[in-house]
């Protein structure tokens, strides 16, 4: 059950900071003000993908992110030699801005170099 909630949580704080992104931080969407039903159906601009999923199916790409960040050292998440993320309740992704992309239309070109 804690692992659960956990995992819950993990994911819930990744999007409430790709909010704050849109709206604060980068703030191309200051005023965005969607309904609980268009951000279940991802109506926002931008997007967030992660490494392993549709949009970014790569999981060797979480290696050059987590060397880049330093996460061993900065927060302790490591990588299993399956690119899994220890400890498991640990989310890592992507943002992207740019008003016409999409799931669809990153999917081959969400890599970093």
């Amino acid at each position: 059950m804690v692992q659960a909630l956990s995992d819950r949580l993990a994911e819930a704080f990744a999007e409430h900071l790709h909010e704050l992104i849109r709206k604060e931080y980068w703030g191309y969407q200051p005023t965005e003000s969607l309904t609980n039903d268009e951000m279940i159906k991802e109506k926002y601009v931008g997007i967030r993908p992660a490494p392993g999923y549709p949009a970014c199916p790569e999981h060797t790409e979480k290696g050059k992110l987590f060397d880049w960040l330093g996460t061993v050292d900065a927060i302790g998440t490591t990588l299993t030699e399956s690119y899994a993320m220890w400890p498991a309740s640990s989310v890592s992704g992507f943002y992207y801005s740019h008003p016409t992309v999409n799931t669809s239309t990153s999917e081959k070109s969400v890599v970093i170099s």
